[in-house]
């Protein structure tokens, strides 16, 4: 366990959504993406500037995650305590410089006020191997 805890988004029916993106991408993309995980919860926001970028958006980061396909899941500080955890909001992947899908930050954005609201709407970070 590093210093940082993560988390996952869910669904209004309790879906891990992040899980659900993770399980459909390809298993050297998935170990790819755990790498990168694990290094956020080790390091935080002091991860070199290539791999967290932003905010892109209202409070909103996205994880580069290099490859032959780009992943970037959309994350944000806190949002319940900023000072030592980050929440995975969507699962995104960067095409032609155009994150897919078009409405990522946009999901992104309501999905981090929906864990304000209701806290209960997260869980802890579910990897996928």
């Amino acid at each position: 366990m590093g210093q940082w805890a993560l988390y996952d988004y869910l669904d209004a029916d309790g879906n891990n959504i992040i899980k659900e993106w993770t399980e459909d991408l390809q298993k050297k993309h998935r170990i790819k993406l755990n790498q990168k995980l694990d290094m956020l919860e080790q390091y935080g926001p002091d991860l070199p500037p290539q791999l967290l970028a932003g905010p892109i958006a209202q409070h909103i980061y996205k994880l580069r995650v290099k490859g032959d396909v780009q992943l970037r899941p959309l994350l944000c500080k806190g949002p319940i305590d900023n000072e030592q955890e980050y929440t995975l909001l969507v699962g995104a992947k960067e095409i032609q410089s155009k994150l897919n899908p078009p409405d990522a930050v946009k999901r992104a954005i309501e999905h981090r006020q929906t864990i304000i609201n209701d806290p209960s709407r997260r869980c802890r970070h579910e990897r996928v191997n």
